[in-house]
């Protein structure tokens, strides 16, 4: 199975990661530069699929997927890094058309946008599947459910809602979001918190 990653970019060269990466696509700056703008790529594909059974760093949940980068994200000098509903979009939609058949969002916010939406439908008729986080925000977020989307919310290590995450009729499932190790963009290993490693978890 291939997993598209749609976030800041993959380090290709990761060793726990580089080994199961297939081709993808900057739809931020319209080329092929996978180049991770802000780590969080990195962290996000080895928490999905980091090489299991090789006596290296830590194994991803489907350790013997395949790992598409599509690049949607910017860094911005002082906020981090951000991404466009529409370069999104666009990702899901290169995505479907590309072979995966899951797409992986760890963005805040896109489950109440209609052109994710929209794109996440395309890719559910092409037999794909749309994981999205549903955000760091601790609260309601209000957005109406749609089956287009699985939402995830995040747990802690005594399988409770993690203090963090955010949570309300739109969310799918919950996955561990608290203490975990995977994969970094300085080629080694780092732990992070978040609803965006209960997405590809």
């Amino acid at each position: 199975v291939t997993i598209a990653v749609l976030d800041s970019g993959v380090n290709v060269n990761h060793p726990d990661l580089k080994d199961h990466l297939v081709p993808g696509y900057n739809v931020y700056d319209g080329n092929t530069d996978l180049t991770d703008v802000c780590g969080h790529g990195t962290a996000v594909a080895g928490t999905a699929a980091a090489t299991g059974n090789n006596a290296t760093g830590v194994a991803g949940v489907a350790g013997a997927a395949r790992i598409m980068p599509v690049r949607i994200a910017y860094k911005d000098p002082t906020l981090g890094c951000y991404a466009y509903y529409s370069t999104i979009a666009s990702g899901v939609t290169y995505a479907a058309d590309h072979g995966a058949r899951v797409a992986n969002i760890s963005y805040a916010g896109v489950a109440g946008s209609a052109s994710i939406l929209s794109a996440a439908r395309y890719m559910n008729s092409k037999g794909g599947v749309v994981v999205v986080a549903a955000g760091n925000n601790n609260k309601d977020e209000n957005i109406t459910p749609d089956p287009a989307l699985v939402v995830v919310a995040a747990t802690d290590n005594n399988d409770n809602k993690a203090s963090f995450s955010s949570w309300g009729s739109f969310v799918t499932i919950s996955a561990p979001g608290t203490s975990i190790w995977t994969t970094d963009n300085s080629l080694g290993y780092t732990q992070w918190q978040g609803t965006s490693f209960s997405a590809p978890f």
